[in-house]
């Protein structure tokens, strides 16, 4: 089986939605004892839900663990709670928000292949997943759309960059949960699952750009945000490959997000690679001015590297640059308000001056098996227009270190080696700090890198 970002959590709703079709369906049957069948069943969908309720907090878990959020996020899906009070008013009221757009890529064929309990089954356990997913980020779920879902990230008590950030890492997470969970999953459980895929539309909107009211009438009416910068997501969801991301220009110049994280969109035509770069519609505006939107393809493979996931688990995707090693962990740590702290790669959005210590931790497992000296590299890569303004942009190698054996390893009180890289939050933007170790002959054991966000 293969490990994949919670894939026992991701089995354990499968099994139960699989086993609640085909219990739901054998007890439908006409049968003189009705009363008791209907009193079984009972029992054993509250039994279900229970199971699935520590299924998809499962899910939230694992994600939220690994991006150091604590708790869960147990908002209701349907209105932001930030604005529920709008509800059948006539108040409005301006906030800027990020939206996603998601759906199931080539989920209609599923219905020509396997019968429809099994269709249920199927794409509700990933929708329900991709939900838990998105609150796992800190994400609201709006709505479900067949097998579609919108969803905002941000509100009136978060960080606007925080609200971005996390719609961005939502999007790479659910672009590594399909291909490296959901996929294996359904294909070790007997189904054709290799065509499926996620596709993605992410953008944001400013204060000045959103306008959120409820729509409808008495009794029956939704709260929601009003922008372009909402219906475009669902434009660039149409717009997605399958397993792909697409970004808007608000979203990518509001965080200053690297070049080298994204990707023109590209296709084949009569032979031909063309390419894609603005949203494949104009728009005209009351003056009669024409408007054409920059888009972007999320580059996946390269994104996928900066999630806070162990090395171990990031160097079993596709593509993916990372090299594990046991015995070796790197992580990075700032100092906020006097207090050192680990900050995980690109979980959040840090102040401008804030002190990093990034961190080689070098285990007696290491000394053992591994061939000596070693070397160990850090090599810094700075983004954006602030750091480009200070001449700073680009890519800055770090003094190699060389690591000699302590024979002392066989003690009992060996503690290891820790080498540390100290630095400091300068420039807006995302930028990197990325490790390798070598061994004796020169050849790569180890790996990895980190991302930090600033303000």
């Amino acid at each position: 089986m293969k490990r994949g970002i919670s894939r026992k959590s991701f089995d354990g709703l499968l099994d139960s939605a699989r086993k609640k079709a085909i219990y739901k369906s054998s007890v439908s049957m006409e049968d003189s004892r009705g009363a008791i069948l209907e009193h079984a069943y009972d029992s054993t969908a509250r039994a279900s839900a229970s199971r699935e309720i520590q299924n998809t907090e499962s899910i939230q878990q694992d994600i939220r663990a690994a991006f150091n959020k604590l708790g869960f996020n147990h908002s209701p899906i349907g209105a932001h709670p930030d604005f529920a009070h709008l509800a059948e008013t006539d108040q409005q009221e301006k906030h800027h928000i990020c939206s996603l757009f998601l759906d199931i890529k080539n989920s209609t064929r599923l219905s020509f292949i396997y019968d429809l309990e099994d269709v249920v089954a199927i794409k509700n356990t990933i929708l329900k997943a991709a939900a838990e997913t998105v609150r796992a980020m800190d994400g609201h779920v709006h709505r479900f759309m067949g097998d579609a879902l919108l969803a905002f990230f941000g509100g009136k008590n978060v960080n606007k960059d925080d609200s971005i950030v996390n719609a961005i890492n939502c999007a790479s997470v659910l672009e590594s949960l399909m291909t490296g969970t959901i996929i294996p999953a359904l294909e070790d459980n007997g189904f054709k699952a290799s065509y499926l895929g996620f596709r993605i539309g992410l953008d944001y909107g400013s204060d000045e750009k959103v306008l959120w009211a409820s729509y409808g009438l008495k009794g029956v009416y939704e709260v929601t945000a009003t922008s372009f910068h909402v219906d475009v997501a669902a434009k660039l969801q149409n717009m997605a490959g399958r397993n792909k991301a697409m970004l808007g220009d608000s979203i990518m110049s509001e965080i200053d997000f690297p070049k080298a994280y994204q990707k023109i969109k590209s296709y084949t035509d009569d032979g031909k690679v063309k390419y894609i770069y603005t949203l494949n519609k104009n728009y005209t505006d009351a003056d009669g001015q024409t408007h054409t939107y920059k888009v972007r393809e999320l580059d996946h493979t390269a994104y996928r590297d900066l999630l806070p996931y162990s090395t171990d688990l990031k160097e079993t995707f596709d593509g993916s640059m990372a090299a594990s090693c046991l015995g070796i962990i790197y992580s990075c740590y700032c100092v906020e308000n006097g207090l050192e702290k680990e900050y995980r790669s690109v979980s959040r959005v840090l102040e401008k001056g804030v002190a990093l210590k990034f961190k080689v931790q070098l285990s007696r497992v290491v000394y053992d098996e591994q061939s000596f000296p070693l070397s160990v590299t850090f090599t810094k890569r700075n983004y954006g227009k602030e750091a480009e303004l200070r001449e700073q942009a680009g890519t800055f190698p770090k003094p190699v270190t060389v690591i000699v054996r302590d024979m002392g390893f066989h003690s009992p009180f060996f503690a290891g080696k820790t080498i540390e890289e100290p630095e400091s939050t300068s420039y807006r933007g995302l930028h990197t700090m990325e490790v390798i170790v070598k061994d004796a002959a020169q050849m790569t054991i180890f790996k990895d890198v980190i991302g930090v966000y600033i303000k």
